[in-house]
């Protein structure tokens, strides 16, 4: 039986290779689903998103004329993607953001009106999430998504945070916390200044995911009260780099934020 749509990141990599091996095997669509005994419309809904089953793909290996002793890692990617995520625990409604921060290597951020979730503490979260539906989940939430500046493959971020967000409900705790996330080896943080005047970050915070999987493009995010809107279009999400650039440009060096950080504490 098939596994839902919409694979994670192992998933979207196990089909992008099926893909290029019938490719390589110089097999049309309808050749590869004759001899697979698959109708063509289930072999593009496999190629477009649906990940097969286990006997499934193994037929598919064996038709592309994979050898049998290189079936290994392709039968590895089907078992990641089959993973369940750990916010699925939480009942969160929509994972597409937290889902491709779990699995990207690297976040380039604005914040405009709140500190970046994954370098807030647990009472500016609390206050911060408290007009959501399930304040405590979405904070046990937030808490749980900052595992991932640490462990094994720990996600690689720059944040770029708006000056006159130090000043709205930041104790001296979370200060500290900015200051302890900045000096580690993972984590960039640029105040970009109340002084830099009009720029394009005014617009609103946006997030911007790349990975180490070069076949996986960039994806974008911008938040709004009506909620995500994320895209992975190519000439959008260059345009959200560039205006990423821009703000680093104007911001202060990191250096220059922490100083700024640390003497708010004092």
């Amino acid at each position: 039986m098939a596994t839902p749509t919409l694979p994670n990141y192992h998933g979207r990599q196990l089909l992008r290779e099926l893909k290029r091996m019938r490719e390589l095997a110089g097999l049309t669509q309808d050749d590869a689903g004759k001899r697979l005994h698959m109708t063509l419309q289930k072999l593009s809904r496999i190629e477009n998103g649906q990940l097969p089953g286990y006997h499934e793909l193994r037929a598919m290996l064996r038709v592309y004329g994979l050898p049998r002793h290189d079936w290994e890692e392709a039968l590895a990617l089907w078992e990641l993607a089959r993973e369940r995520g750990w916010w699925r625990e939480f009942g969160l409604k929509d994972s597409s953001y937290v889902c491709m921060e779990q699995e990207a290597e690297h976040l380039v951020e604005f914040q405009l009106g709140t500190l970046p979730p994954l370098l807030q503490t647990e009472r500016y979260a609390c206050a911060s999430l408290q007009h959501t539906d399930q304040p405590q989940t979405a904070v046990n939430i937030r808490l749980r998504r900052q595992q991932r500046l640490s462990g094994k493959n720990p996600l690689t971020v720059h944040s770029l945070i708006h000056e006159p967000t130090l000043h709205q409900g930041v104790d001296r705790e979370q200060l500290r916390l900015l200051v302890d996330r900045a000096l580690t080896a993972f984590v960039t943080l640029q105040i970009v200044p109340q002084t830099a005047g009009l720029h394009s970050g005014l617009d609103g915070s946006v997030m911007l995911l790349s990975f180490s999987d070069p076949h996986e493009p960039d994806i974008v995010f911008t938040e709004s009260p009506l909620g995500l809107t994320q895209s992975q279009d190519a000439t959008k999400t260059s345009a959200i780099r560039r205006r990423l650039d821009e703000l680093t440009a104007i911001a202060l060096p990191p250096d220059d934020s922490l100083n700024t950080i640390r003497a708010l504490i004092w």
